[in-house]
């Protein structure tokens, strides 16, 4: 049994994280800003912090700093929570974003018990070059806590329900219950591409890329979407060997949740995708095909652009997913196309640099 101390000013979250670590079989400290939270450390030092960003007396980046600079507790683990992306927040052990998903969580904190921080020297903070530019950050970020805190914490709350309603076996509060959950993804999804659009429009999307293998990313990404959708047959050709490959994984997961999620919503009865990676020269390519209801000729020049929906979409979607799609993957240096005709479906195709 461990002691976590857990710092989150929304007393809906802070509750049902400490549920979630109390149910996990840890004791728990609670505090409810940055300052209580110090305090509490140096009075009882805990085994784990688990902490949000956005916190008042404190926030959490400057208390993962105060921790490291006081030898007592500098080498406790820190997991970072937050819906904005901090500077520095590689400083801290792990670093979840907002709304966190349970199984996740769960599992970040056991790792993070299990393992020290990182030897990282904290970082000056940058003066600001463009303070109007500071100011509309500020405010990105804040419109990030303030709506992605309570969807997190709705979202926890309705995946507590699923587990508890899976022991008594009622399939119709399970379906009410999926529904919640499905529909405060959806109000997550379109919170983040109003978020990142802004971002890019300013040009403030920082990637944070690192080596791996994109072959075996693809197959966990494809397997994911097979346990999703079990009723989609999805096919992965190509990604038998490994791929070395520099990519920010999280914008690339994003990259092709979007386009995996068009192919099942527009892909007809057929229930079909599938997907193919190859090589060209210094490039590899992920095709995402589906033989759905298609694109009109005339739309397919448009659809990555800013707010456009295609005819026969019926109305759903805001526009913004293709073409936060298409920026993610110019900023790697590569490209995404589509080719596409009315009745034939649909073919999606991500360029990416191969490492040099």
């Amino acid at each position: 049994m461990s002691l976590v101390l857990i710092a989150e000013d929304e007393d809906a979250m802070l509750d049902i994280f400490a549920q979630i670590v109390e149910d996990m079989g840890h004791r728990t400290l609670r505090a409810h800003n940055g300052e209580e939270a110090l305090l509490l450390a140096r009075t009882q030092p805990p085994d784990l912090v688990v902490s949000d960003h956005m916190m008042p007396r404190r926030t959490g980046m400057e208390l993962l700093r105060e921790l490291r600079a006081d030898a007592a507790l500098r080498e406790v683990p820190f997991l970072l929570l937050s819906a904005a992306r901090p500077p520095g927040l590689e400083e801290a052990t792990a670093f979840l974003a907002k709304p966190v998903d349970l199984d996740t969580f769960e599992r970040a904190v056991r790792q993070v018990l299990r393992v020290r921080p990182p030897d990282v020297e904290p970082r000056a903070k940058a003066p600001a070059a463009d303070p109007g530019g500071a100011l509309r950050e500020e405010m990105l970020n804040w419109v990030a806590h303030e709506i992605k805190t309570p969807l997190s914490s709705a979202r926890l709350n309705a995946q507590m329900l699923l587990r508890r309603q899976a022991a008594r076996a009622d399939p119709e509060e399970r379906r009410h219950a999926e529904v919640i959950l499905r529909q405060l993804d959806r109000m997550n999804g379109l919170v983040t591409s109003i978020l990142d659009a802004a971002r890019l429009s300013d040009g403030k999307m920082v990637l944070r890329q690192e080596p791996g293998d994109f072959a075996s990313f693809l197959q966990g990404v494809v397997q994911e979407w097979r346990e999703l959708q079990p009723q989609v047959d999805f096919s992965l050709e190509g990604a038998e060997q490994p791929l070395p490959l520099s990519f920010d994984a999280e914008r690339v997961r994003s990259v092709l949740n979007n386009l995996l999620s068009n192919a099942v919503k527009y892909g007809g009865a057929g229930k079909r995708v599938e997907l193919v990676l190859s090589l060209s020269p210094g490039l590899a390519v992920v095709h995402v095909r589906d033989w759905g209801q298609g694109i009109a000729a005339s739309e397919v020049p448009n659809i990555f652009n800013r707010f456009h929906r295609a005819e026969g979409s019926g109305g759903s979607g805001h526009g913004l997913g293709l073409y936060i799609a298409s920026a993610i993957a110019r900023l790697h240096g590569g490209s995404l196309s589509a080719k596409s005709s009315l009745g034939e479906g649909s073919t999606f195709s991500l360029r990416l640099p191969l490492m040099r």
